[in-house]
């Protein structure tokens, strides 16, 4: 398996940063893991570390050490507001989009880990949409195995965070489900949102109980 120390610095290349950035690292207990444990926000500011180097390896070694306990650990995808003093950061908080997220996962609702099967056919489905955008001039994104599924990151060149650009990812979004879902496979039509939480690479996925044939995975950039 790929050093997860390794790994994990490779999310620098979805997430953009700068001297003043802000980074939200949010864990979240499985379910179905027992004893629950309870779900927290932790921020990062670039000005608290004395440079943006010293913020992002800080995030690194708290997003794994959180991992290793058994949380899932996610991270804001767009650049929060340098002047964000909130709990956990909404819509309004984000400064501008500069990415765009088509996570492909299961059709079935799942309790539990993919099997090696599901992940392929997600692989497959992501193989299929990112030649159809290139078809139509979209640039190659950024890919991940996600644990269970596959996202492809799209960058895009800091697109305001209004109403218009929300309607046009959700447009996107669904059409691309419409014309390429199958029975196993879907394009999630939920992710549109600009303050939208995604996994952190070089962080093991838990999904329910693992279980033969049902392994958790790392999420890493493939």
């Amino acid at each position: 398996m790929t050093n997860q120390k390794e790994e994990i610095k490779k999310m620098w290349r979805i997430i953009g940063t700068n001297e003043s950035s802000v980074l939200e690292l949010r864990a979240l207990w499985p379910n179905a893991v027992e004893p629950t444990r309870p779900a927290f926000t932790t921020h990062f500011r670039a000005t608290d570390y004395g440079g943006i180097d010293a913020c992002k390896s800080a995030f690194e070694a708290e997003a794994l050490r959180l991992n290793a306990i058994g949380y899932n650990i996610y991270a804001v995808m767009n650049p929060i507001k340098s002047t964000f003093t909130g709990n956990a950061v909404k819509d309004e908080d984000i400064s501008y989009r500069d990415l765009l997220l088509i996570d492909i996962d299961r059709v079935q609702k799942a309790k539990e880990p993919a099997t090696d099967e599901e992940v392929e056919a997600a692989k497959q489905l992501a193989d299929t949409v990112m030649a159809y955008l290139a078809a139509n001039e979209w640039p190659d994104p950024i890919r991940v195995m996600s644990g269970n599924g596959h996202h492809l990151y799209y960058v895009l060149p800091e697109v305001a965070n209004d109403d218009g650009a929300k309607y046009y990812v959700q447009s996107l979004l669904k059409s691309l489900a419409a014309e390429f879902d199958n029975d196993t496979v879907k394009i999630d039509t939920t992710v549109f949102n600009a303050s939208r939480i995604t996994k952190v690479v070089g962080t093991v996925a838990r999904k329910g109980l693992e279980s033969e044939g049902r392994p958790y995975r790392m999420a890493r950039v493939i």
